[in-house]
């Protein structure tokens, strides 16, 4: 039984699902279709980043110095890509699950349209000008109130779908995703101030930069991939999720926790020992929701051939990939907390692949299952090429477990597959946009959306 059906609403309410999907069009496309882009661009740019780490490497330009690429890089994948495909993929959930109508939609293109107007500029900065001093951050100061004013616009609109639904239903979704959008903003406005409007003394500059770069990755990011998660592994397999009542637990310490694993990344810093213990024991604690989470979502997949069921749909496909990489991630993240063990790790790649694990393989694979249901149903397209979608997993999955096998093994792995693992994604990428602006631009007047592709 779906979500839908407990509340007691059908799934196949078309008429008005098409008032919903209808008003979303043309924000939907224009914030998907940048993601779309900048997923590319971000891929084109890893791919130098790893040919440069060859020794061969790809010449001395100063532009194409290895510093600068991979903040370019970073950038143009969680603001551009990740960013622009949450405020589409969020806004979609939302507007689904509270059968909310949108209204102005026209203030979330122009979010969005400024929301890349801005990255263009910061991403142009890097490469030109090189990077700053702080990962996410490094980007003009001049930026910093764009950017935010531009969130605000494009990135709110699931709290204003949950806060005026028309039906008065909560859903464990709903929270991650309002949690996650409402989080992001302040914690962007908040680094900014400690960062660049008002910095604070060394220490605490580096302690709010943490902070902020995990409230990114595991709140912002993991949290929207976590609302992914649990619409839609109940709405594919059509039945509760398992414990579900355990799913508001599961939320509150996810959001309490997350947020003070921070300091663990600076274990080894000049920062005090007391400040670095806050993380440690933060990343323990964040094992709480893990195991929740994990038994509400991978509990309902390992019943009554829910993996089988998953294998055979697209979207979950995806999305069951990106929610056990996320959960491994995070239980990852908290055996390295321990001191003797980041003592070993701490001169590693091994950051890097668990970042990878969490961004690539699970947020971003989340995301692809949310677009495979989504894009057709507001494009009113099809999903042109079956052989596309084929090609666009089986790259992406042996691109992430290549790179994620590169960072966490011996380095003298890390250069040759590194670069092997990137032209598998950027190949996948590829695949995955050329499909997505086929059905774009294939789609249908709205209120004749044809059937996602399940």
């Amino acid at each position: 039984m779906t979500q839908e059906q407990r509340s007691g609403r059908p799934d196949e309410d078309r008429s008005r699902l098409s008032r919903i999907d209808a008003p979303l069009r043309a924000p939907f496309l224009l914030l998907f279709g940048s993601a779309a882009l900048w997923l590319m661009l971000s891929s084109a740019l890893s791919l130098l980043t790893t040919l440069k780490a060859l020794p061969a490497g790809i010449g001395s330009y100063e532009w194409f110095a290895h510093g600068r690429l991979e903040a370019a890089a970073r950038n143009a994948f969680v603001y551009g890509w990740a960013g622009n495909a949450l405020f589409a993929i969020n806004l979609w959930l939302l507007a689904q699950l509270g059968r909310f109508e949108i209204r102005n939609g026209w203030m979330a293109s122009v979010g969005g349209l400024f929301w890349n107007l801005a990255l263009t500029w910061c991403t142009g900065s890097v490469i030109v000008s090189g990077p700053g001093a702080y990962a996410l951050l490094d980007f003009p100061v001049g930026a910093g109130p764009v950017l935010a004013a531009s969130f605000a616009l494009a990135g709110l609109w699931p709290v204003v779908a949950y806060a005026k639904r028309p039906t008065g239903h909560n859903f464990a979704a709903q929270w991650f995703v309002v949690g996650a959008s409402v989080t992001f903003l302040l914690a962007f406005l908040l680094a900014q101030a400690a960062v660049f409007w008002a910095p604070a003394s060394g220490v605490v500059q580096a302690v709010a930069h943490s902070w902020y770069v995990r409230t990114v990755h595991l709140l912002w990011l993991g949290g929207s991939a976590l609302g992914l998660g649990y619409y839609f592994v109940s709405k594919v397999l059509a039945r509760p999720l398992h414990a579900y009542y355990l799913a508001s637990v599961a939320f509150w310490t996810y959001f309490l926790f997350a947020g003070w694993t921070a300091p663990a990344s600076l274990i080894g810093s000049p920062v005090p020992l007391w400040i670095q213990s806050i993380g440690v024991v933060g990343s323990m604690m964040l094992l709480v929701p893990v195991l929740l989470i994990g038994l509400n979502l991978l509990g309902a997949l390992s019943r009554d051939g829910g993996w089988f069921r998953a294998w055979n749909s697209t979207s979950l496909r995806f999305i069951s990939i990106g929610i056990v990489s996320l959960l491994a991630s995070l239980a990852i993240a908290a055996w390295a907390s321990d001191r003797s063990v980041n003592a070993g790790l701490r001169f590693t790649s091994f950051a890097e692949g668990q970042n990878l694990l969490l961004l690539y393989a699970g947020v971003t694979f989340c995301v692809f299952g949310a677009a495979y249901a989504a894009l057709p149903r507001v494009s009113g397209g099809r999903w042109p090429s079956a052989a596309a979608i084929h090609v666009h997993f089986w790259a992406s999955t042996l691109g992430a477990a290549g790179a994620a096998f590169a960072a966490f093994a011996h380095p003298s792995a890390h250069g040759f597959i590194s670069a092997v693992s990137a032209a598998l994604l950027l190949i996948g990428h590829l695949a995955f946009a050329s499909t997505a602006f086929a059905a774009l631009l294939s789609g249908v007047p709205a209120g004749e959306s044809q059937p996602a592709h399940d």
